[in-house]
């Protein structure tokens, strides 16, 4: 796994804490998911998305936002670290440990 985003990148405890660290739950990739999530500024994840690959990432975010942010008004938030019905969880195991 690698890091992405300017927030996390500098940070040098919480790039460690989201790669290495069995805390985090680390779930796949789901842009809808994402938006509806609140997140801390002020502590680490509990829950870090995990993306396949820039191309996934890009194809997913190219569509107009605007219907998002029409089925987004009928949803509730979802608090930092809250995890849902139909969350696809990936292995949180640290690099080298057994799953």
């Amino acid at each position: 796994m690698r890091i992405y985003g300017s927030g996390i990148v500098s940070s040098k405890g919480e790039s460690i804490y989201s790669l290495e660290d069995a805390k985090p739950a680390r779930v796949a990739f789901d842009l809808m998911r994402i938006m509806r999530t609140r997140y801390r500024i002020d502590d680490f994840q509990d829950i870090y998305f995990v993306i396949d690959n820039y191309d996934q990432l890009f194809a997913e975010t190219r569509p107009d936002f605007t219907s998002y942010y029409e089925q987004l008004e009928a949803l509730s938030e979802l608090s930092p670290g809250e995890l849902i019905k139909g969350d696809e969880l990936l292995s949180s195991n640290p690099p080298g440990q057994p799953a």
